[in-house]
């Protein structure tokens, strides 16, 4: 590692742009060790440390000496993107430098992300794409041509054509395609298995884990970067996740009486055509009114409804579920060559999915499990989902991860709480491990003026609401926008945005307007304006130099404390004898705030403010986590200092 990350060494040679920095090293150095020992770690890696590429290279070393494979599990498809076409390519520069050798590796998707070419020649015999399409559909068909694996993201394709194309694994009869030997996927799935390297997001590997490890290839050893959001994403891939809207759009194109097209009309038996179009109607029946019972359980302006006893209804939907399954079964033959084989497999796998969940949510089956139904919130006879999730997922990751690969290295820049990994190895089922602390390699004391604000009211406070946005708007100000204001709920910043419309003049784009790639997007475009978003962007945005100069926190980020999840944890807690507000609410929220603070410094050349607005982290004695969790900046408590302090940054 020395001789590939110290001053002269091959890394300085490969990149035009080099700076040593001793923590790489140390990463470096350390993880190669846990390798070779067959060990898991878990590092807390400062913004500026190079993480990246401390851990792509012994990674690789590794795999090329001893013959193992490595996974590598980033947050998003987008960080996924950025280690191929920036991280692996200097990665590979320097390990053919070094060793002579190269290596293989393989960016792994879901099988909704590839094209099936079964459902794309369908599309074009019956000319379902829109003239507009044409573009996207030529370019399609001359790559399905070539001998290459691509994906959707490397077209530009519109969603409703995705849609229609797409692999549907329920649908996939590889045996039975004609155009097997071609097939996008099984090309994809074929280059997996000859890899070194894969380069997955954790949903995937999730989605792996809740597959029996079925749908990607075996390997021996997993590299969680951003490890800080394993514990929810692990929770919603594990769980389900059904709507009203879903299941009867699904019964909708089994049969329909208008539509000509639906699956049951290609029955060729009348017995069989007659008693699944009155079994679909009784299920549709019987949707319908199990629906419209769990609407009633929920009260005043509540959209959750946390399930704690069995449902006393319920059972007639599954079992004309179940009737309908049978039927299928027996009509599978009707579609064996027909192009309706996709939809009727597709509809099929859907209702079988269906059925699981209801079973488990209407029986609440699963003891590790917390249930509930959750309805829109913006009309009044909004869609409603069935959810269940695991409370707990330390043991499923100690069983299926943790003690089942060689190695499992758990990289991120927010671990720690009072710098101790305890809380994280706890929720993650982490028992035996090394832990390794890297602070940032930046100046933050001449980089950050951190705004604490005390005299103001408590955030649930008549009050608090107008100080905030007369705050907020002072330093929007001050910096000429550019800003990012992180919240803790969609009705909050709602608030504060309209508040602030009317007492600034730089252009807002909040998440609750539109995606949150697009209000990005839209931000980026626009210089001098405000960023609004929640959950998301705390930790999943890059807004490098100009693009951010203030961050403004408007609450401490504690988890909503009546959110089922939550709930249920805080319930299992207090059952082991521990006091959940300072074993887990403080912790998980110490670990996203340091990932907010950390949105504004991303290289030396960054200058900018950070200010917390919630007046707790002063006056509350828990308050001294979250400041202690952060680099050593210089604070100020008022507006007037502020504007003193900010022109000695900025000179």
């Amino acid at each position: 590692m020395e001789d590939i990350f110290g001053k002269a060494g091959y890394l300085s040679r490969a990149h035009s742009n080099y700076e040593f920095r001793g923590e790489q090293l140390q990463m470096a150095e350390f993880i190669m060790e846990r390798l070779l020992d067959k060990e898991n770690a878990l590092i807390e890696a400062g913004t500026g440390i190079g993480k990246t590429l401390a851990y792509l290279i012994p990674a690789i070393l590794y795999s090329l000496e001893n013959q193992k494979i490595v996974a590598v599990s980033t947050e998003t498809k987008a960080l996924q993107k950025q280690l191929i076409d920036k991280d692996i390519r200097l990665a590979r520069k320097v390990v053919r430098e070094y060793t002579g050798k190269d290596f293989k590796h393989s960016l792994c998707l879901g099988s909704s992300n590839y094209p099936c070419r079964k459902r794309f020649e369908a599309l074009i015999l019956r000319g379902g794409f829109e003239p507009g399409d044409q573009d996207a559909v030529e370019a399609l068909a001359n790559a399905f041509a070539g001998k290459g694996v691509f994906s959707r993201f490397d077209f530009s394709v519109p969603n409703q054509l995705w849609e229609e194309i797409h692999r549907e694994s329920e649908a996939c009869n590889s045996h039975r395609c004609p155009f097997s030997s071609k097939c996008i996927y099984q090309r994809a799935k074929k280059e997996w298995q000859s890899s070194n390297l894969l380069i997955m997001n954790h949903y995937l590997f999730f989605s792996n884990i809740s597959a029996g490890k079925a749908y990607l290839p075996k390997f021996d050893i997993v590299i969680f970067d951003e490890a800080h959001s394993i514990e929810e994403i692990a929770s919603d891939q594990l769980g389900f996740d059904e709507s009203y809207n879903r299941i009867i759009e699904t019964l909708q194109n089994v049969y329909k009486r208008s539509r000509k097209s639906s699956i049951v009309n290609r029955i060729s038996g009348e017995k069989e055509r007659k008693r699944a179009v009155e079994t679909v109607n009784a299920v549709s029946k019987e949707i319908n009114l199990f629906f419209e019972k769990l609407r009633d359980f929920f009260k005043d302006d509540s959209n959750t409804f946390r399930l704690r006893e069995a449902l006393p209804f319920g059972e007639i939907p599954v079992k004309h579920l179940k009737d309908l399954l049978v039927i299928f079964e027996k009509v599978q033959d009707d579609f064996s060559e027909d192009t309706m084989n996709i939809d009727f497999e597709i509809a099929r796998g859907k209702l079988f999915a269906f059925l699981q969940s209801l079973e488990s949510l209407i029986y609440l089956q699963n003891s590790n499990f917390v249930y509930w139904i959750e309805k829109n919130g913006e009309e009044m006879l909004g869609d409603i989902h069935l959810m269940g999730k695991p409370v707990d997922v330390s043991q499923p990751m100690y069983q299926e991860i943790n003690s089942f690969y060689d190695s499992c290295i758990f990289v991120s820049a927010a671990l720690t709480a009072k710098r101790e990994f305890s809380f994280i190895a706890d929720r993650l089922g982490i028992f035996d491990y090394k832990p390794l602390l890297l602070n940032s390699p930046f100046d933050y004391k001449n980089q950050v003026i951190l705004y604490l604000e005390k005299n103001s009211a408590g955030p649930d406070d008549t009050g608090f609401i107008d100080k905030a946005a007369e705050i907020s708007s002072g330093i929007i100000g001050l910096v000429g926008g550019n800003c990012l204001m992180l919240f803790t709920s969609y009705k909050m910043l709602d608030i504060i945005r309209r508040k602030l419309a009317s007492i600034t003049r730089n252009t807002i784009y909040a998440q609750s307007d539109f995606s949150a790639v697009e209000t990005v997007e839209r931000y980026i475009k626009d210089d001098g304006s405000v960023l609004m978003g929640t959950h998301s962007f705390w930790q999943g945005i890059d807004l490098p130099g100009d693009l951010l100069r203030g961050v403004i926190m408007m609450r401490l980020p504690f988890s909503v404390p009546d959110r089922p999840v939550t709930q249920a944890r805080i319930e299992r807690l207090e059952e082991r004898g521990l006091n959940p507000f300072s074993s887990y609410q403080i912790p998980s929220a110490v670990i996203k705030f340091k990932q907010g603070f950390g949105r504004l410094i991303r290289s030396k050349e960054d200058r900018g403010i950070v200010a917390v607005l919630d007046p707790r982290i002063l006056s509350k004695g828990y308050g001294k986590m979250f400041l202690e969790s952060l680099p050593e900046c210089r604070i100020v408590y008022s507006l007037k200092e502020l504007k003193e302090t900010f022109s000695s940054l900025v000179a």
